[in-house]
């Protein structure tokens, strides 16, 4: 259904500023019926998003659990809004061998990631880039720079990148990248923030780069809206880690 929607004449797919893909950033499930009307499209991306929803409840509560937090459901009252959104992404086969998707950190609380198994997706852990192993049925979930400054750190925001056989410090093998620039990769992203009116500063923590409501935090990220949008990849602490 992702590669159906991605590869139709929506107004919703967009073109990548700088990495070679193609994307559709889905507002809520009235988007889906908003760019789209075909039932094989609509009915098992509308399904989707309502399970990834449920999904990022029960981590939302787990993370408070592990935190040892008061209130169990605290993380999940500052998501009461549904502030979320759906990225169907693809990236075509290409000649470019550096990374298919720069390094990054995703911006709010978590992300949950499926992909379609093509070699690619690292993630930055103890100084190094490692593959993500794929597991058929699996989701992937990264920690984003608000839950990461939230917590003091203590999760730390996921830094990840799609790596090609050019990529520095990849431990992926290069016949293997070369391979996976050869075909299509597909995934599909859940983006969990929490409210728009929700402080970044929650517990009056200084990590992130400014205070400010959670939607100015993403609208400062992103770039804005549109396709001449240009973001901001990672934070001062996340840079750091990297030692840029």
């Amino acid at each position: 259904a992702s590669c159906q929607f991605l590869s139709s004449n929506s107004d919703a797919v967009i073109s990548h500023p700088s990495d070679p893909k193609k994307y559709a950033m889905l507002k809520g499930v009235d988007d889906l019926v908003k760019y789209t009307t075909e039932k094989d499209i609509l009915k098992p991306l509308t399904e989707w998003y309502c399970a990834l929803r449920k999904t990022k409840a029960v981590l939302l509560r787990c993370i408070a659990v592990g935190l040892e937090l008061d209130d169990p459901d605290f993380f999940c009252k500052l998501h009461s809004a549904d502030n979320d959104a759906l990225r169907l992404l693809t990236y075509p086969p290409t000649q470019h061998r550096g990374n298919r998707c720069k390094e990054h950190s995703d911006y709010g609380t978590i992300t949950l990631l499926l992909n379609d198994g093509v070699s690619g997706l690292e993630a930055f852990v103890n100084d190094q880039w490692l593959p993500i192993p794929y597991v058929e049925g699996h989701v992937v979930v990264n920690v984003g720079s608000l839950l990461s400054d939230w917590t003091g750190q203590q999760l730390k925001a996921t830094l990840h990148r799609v790596a090609g056989p050019a990529s520095v410090g990849s431990q992926i093998g290069k016949e293997e990248l070369e391979e996976s620039i050869s075909v299509s990769r597909t995934s599909v992203a859940y983006f969990a923030d929490p409210d728009e009116d929700v402080s970044t500063t929650l517990f009056g923590e200084d990590g992130l780069d400014k205070k400010m409501s959670v939607a100015q935090y993403i609208h400062f990220r992103s770039g804005g809206k549109g396709r001449d949008r240009t973001g901001i990849a990672l934070t001062s602490t996340e840079e750091s880690r990297l030692g840029t």
